[in-house]
């Protein structure tokens, strides 16, 4: 696999290996909470510093210094976080966190240009050192370049988590119609931030990384079966759905009757086991193809679990992730490649549990070449 830098002795770090550490997930808790602060914070700017008696060319102060913030973001990035990557990431949130305190105890400050202006700039340079210190972070891995797209792309889902912060905003403020609210939220989340970062220590992915494995005992199951238990619940909350619309449809109380009330648990048992079992075939396949043949490119069964469920778009990375593991070692072995990547992608996008089926094919199938090579 290509890599994003020159050839060099330092080891290479691969996708598991940046997401089994604490510092990855540092990183990417403290820039979801960054974003979703000023992403919130900036929704409903606008109604309190009018209600503060700021004119329409004064709120636009805000935002001419935020964007100038990302200049100053983009040097610490690249300047500082180089040397002192978490000193880069705390400081603008501890400044900025100061001059957002400011303005609880003096109201007026929202109508004031100067104050406006520096409040816009440290935002906005709060949020831009975020995702470019942590290019610079993963580059410092010299990870291949599948390998460097997937966890950046995951680290930026934390951009489309934050796109819920200016709901929650504005219910903060049409709650008590003031900026206490608001700004005290803004400040929890800066402070949450910072408490994730003190503990990660060197941010840097500078030092080899360290072995780690979860292997289990490879067994061959049959992928139309692992297809048909993912893919049933969708199927069965699709034709439920559609069965009460036209019953309703037809002048039948349906939606009060104990019947709806049945259906309704059924369909919510059958998709909680699905997901379980979700979770389940994901532990098992990291740990049955660690079994097989140890990679550091592979993540513990736990570590993959936690991710498929939790992290947006985790899923399919993990599963492309897997499948050009399976297709490099077919390649090992003198074969063709056991699985189409590119379709593989597609249906982790369209339809995750085809996705899974493919893996579980292939995986099959190394298991019985690992075998009869053994």
């Amino acid at each position: 696999m290509e890599n994003t830098s020159a050839p060099s002795t330092a080891a290479e770090w691969k996708l598991a290996e940046f997401l089994s550490t604490y510092r990855y997930w540092a990183v990417f808790l403290s820039s979801l909470l960054v974003a979703m602060a000023g992403q919130g914070l900036s929704t409903v700017f606008p109604v309190i510093s009018q209600m503060a008696g700021s004119s329409a060319q004064t709120i636009g102060i805000f935002y001419f210094g935020s964007t100038l913030g990302w200049v100053v973001g983009a040097f610490l990035a690249f300047v500082v976080a180089s040397r002192h990557g978490r000193s880069a990431l705390i400081s603008p949130v501890l400044v900025c966190a100061v001059v957002a305190v400011c303005l609880l105890p003096a109201p007026a400050l929202w109508a004031s240009p100067v104050f406006l202006f520096l409040f816009g700039l440290v935002v906005g340079a709060m949020r831009a050192v975020y995702p470019l210190a942590a290019a610079i972070f993963l580059v410092g891995g010299r990870p291949g370049k599948i390998d460097f797209g997937c966890v950046l792309t995951l680290m930026s889902t934390t951009i489309l988590i934050s796109a819920f912060a200016p709901a929650v905003a504005s219910w903060l403020y049409g709650f008590d119609l003031g900026a206490v609210p608001v700004v005290s939220a803004f400040l929890a989340c800066l402070l949450l931030a910072v408490i994730v970062l003190v503990p990660a220590g060197n941010l840097a992915f500078d030092e080899p990384p360290r072995p780690r494995h979860k292997p289990l005992a490879p067994r061959r199951r049959s992928p139309l079966l692992v297809a048909i238990i993912l893919v049933a619940p969708l199927i069965l909350i699709f034709l439920t759905v559609l069965g009460l619309n036209l019953l309703q449809a037809g002048d039948f109380e349906v939606a009060r009757s104990p019947v709806a009330l049945l259906l309704a648990l059924l369909v919510l048992g059958i998709a909680l086991a699905a997901f379980v079992y979700l979770a389940y075939r994901v532990y098992r396949i990291h740990g049955e193809l660690a079994g097989a043949a140890r990679s550091q490119r592979l993540l513990t069964p736990l570590a993959a679990m936690l991710i498929a469920i939790l992290v947006p778009l985790g899923l399919p990375v993990l599963v492309m992730t897997l499948g050009d593991v399976l297709s490099e070692r077919a390649r090992d072995r003198g074969q063709g490649n056991p699985i189409s990547i590119a379709w593989l992608g597609i249906w982790s996008f369209i339809l995750p549990p085809i996705a899974i089926a493919m893996v579980q094919k292939a995986a099959n199938d190394s298991y019985v070449l690992g075998a009869s090579r053994t």
